[in-house]
């Protein structure tokens, strides 16, 4: 019997041979690419301090991308300066891969000064190496050399004053300093030479004799966190296909951090292990499409040691036809199958697996997904698409990645605000998502906010907090501000 694979197809015929090692750091310049926390410039500092003093003619230049989870190839400006600061230097060293997607993202700029003919070594925190090395791959460049070490993320340190440098980076960065070396000069191995073109098997249908013990097969292959699941037979899949006038090849995009190749079919597949109906199609591929979002960045959110979630919002005539639920529990099937397919397309075809780039700690009880319904029949105001442009007779899915929860309840316009003020303020990040009764909503709107968009200029103005709450220290060395 036929059954499809929900993995994706992944393009690696570009993979590149690492560049020739150096044949001594003596004398070489040695670039210090940082990444956007305060720390990053420090400890590449006290690097290169450490390796002057065993190589004195070695020379150190310095660049920094203070952009938190950016490819340097897709700032135009950057990528001239960084360019430009590659073109006499010998060989690279990049840090600090401290975080999930921090480490992830800058060993997607760290492959690319490899691929841009540099020398270049890593260092990440032991823990992140997986993810380091996850990043390299898709960027082309899968043996590119990491070093690891045990230092924190030192964001939340008050200061990095003396005792930070000298008692913890010093003594850690010379324990490893060796490693470091090696990475910029020791021979290159057969492998590093010529790397391995992967084959795409996995993403092939495959035979089995029985349908019984599917979910076990699946599980084991890493294709679902475990639930029973519906087989995705030929059969299965040319009914889900049913729900869209696409062709089954056409490619909706590449999910990064795999790159997976999402064809209107990997959707189909994912959707029947999730028990979807062919009517909730539209609603998937308009998911997907609003991920790749180029602001969204997605592995941020899905790759971070934050604990982030997707929150998948339907709104137009589509939410009610289909039965998606207007309230924040999964009590429809629409609700709880859309969901769940959502959370196998980002593991089978973004390739985000618990322990390796889902790093998130200690987690969230949402992290899978939830897809609520906007009320528009008891909301006083316009639809959330109509806010973004879109027709009223027309559907829309809107995506947001929340994290921290408050809740709470107003019988007055004074006690709404207090519960939306509650919204966290410490500064981490910016954005946040309101999910408002229909009662809530009416308080609001017959205190004489007619809008959301009114509602929101309020909060701007008058979300007033203590500076003490906000993290100032962790916003600055972070260049978030």
């Amino acid at each position: 019997m036929k059954v499809y694979s929900p993995w994706a197809e992944v393009d690696n015929s570009g993979a590149i041979a690492l560049n020739p090692r150096l044949d001594t750091l003596e004398g070489k310049t040695i670039g210090l690419f940082a990444h956007f926390k305060a720390h990053s410039p420090i400890m590449l500092q006290v690097v290169a301090d450490l390796l002057k003093e065993r190589f004195p003619t070695a020379r150190f230049k310095s660049i920094q991308l203070k952009i938190d989870t950016a490819e340097a190839c897709k700032l135009p400006e950057f990528d001239a300066e960084l360019k430009e600061w590659l073109k006499d230097v010998d060989g690279v060293i990049a840090a600090y891969g401290d975080m999930g997607s921090c480490c992830m993202f800058h060993a997607y700029n760290t492959a690319y000064i490899e691929r841009l003919g540099k020398t270049t070594v890593m260092i990440c925190h032991e823990e992140l190496l997986a993810a380091g090395k996850k990043g390299a791959s898709v960027r082309q460049c899968p043996h590119l050399r990491f070093v690891t070490t045990t230092l924190p993320d030192m964001s939340w340190f008050p200061e990095i004053d003396d005792r930070v440098i000298n008692g913890m980076m010093r003594p850690a960065f010379a324990a490893i300093l060796d490693e470091i070396i090696d990475g910029l000069t020791k021979p290159l191995t057969e492998e590093e030479k010529t790397p391995v073109i992967r084959s795409n098997d996995e993403a092939m249908p495959f035979e089995v004799d029985t349908l019984d013990g599917i979910s076990d097969l699946f599980y084991k292959r890493g294709w679902t966190t475990g639930q029973p699941i519906i087989a995705p037979t030929e059969e299965a899949v040319e009914n889900m296909l049913r729900g869209t006038d696409l062709p089954r090849d056409y490619v909706v995009g590449y999910i990064p951090p795999m790159n997976g190749k999402c064809t209107v079919e990997k959707i189909a597949v994912n959707a029947v292990m999730a028990g979807c109906l062919p009517t909730y199609m539209p609603v998937l591929i308009a998911a997907v499409k609003a991920t790749l979002d180029p602001k969204i960045r997605l592995e941020g959110w899905t790759c971070s040691r934050a604990s982030w979630f997707p929150l998948i919002t339907v709104s137009g005539k589509v939410a009610k036809q289909i039965g998606v639920a207007s309230a924040l529990n999964a009590w429809t099937k629409a609700s709880s199958t859309i969901a769940r397919a959502y959370s196998y397309i980002i593991m089978n075809v973004s390739g985000v697996r618990f322990g390796i780039e889902d790093l998130c700690e200690p987690g969230h009880e949402s992290r899978q997904g939830v897809c609520i319904a906007e009320n528009a029949d008891l909301s006083p105001w316009k639809p959330l698409h109509v806010r973004w442009g879109i027709s009223e007779d027309d559907s829309a899915v809107t995506m947001f990645w929340p994290q921290e929860r408050a809740e709470g309840h107003g019988a007055d316009p004074k006690e709404c605000f207090e519960t939306m003020f509650r919204v966290d303020y410490s500064g981490y990040d910016k954005g946040a998502c309101y999910v408002v009764t229909p009662g809530f909503a009416k308080v609001l709107a017959d205190a004489g906010f007619k809008t959301q968009e009114e509602v929101l200029e309020y909060i701007k103005e008058y979300c007033r907090q203590p500076a003490s709450k906000v993290a100032y220290r962790w916003l600055i060395g972070s260049n978030h501000l």
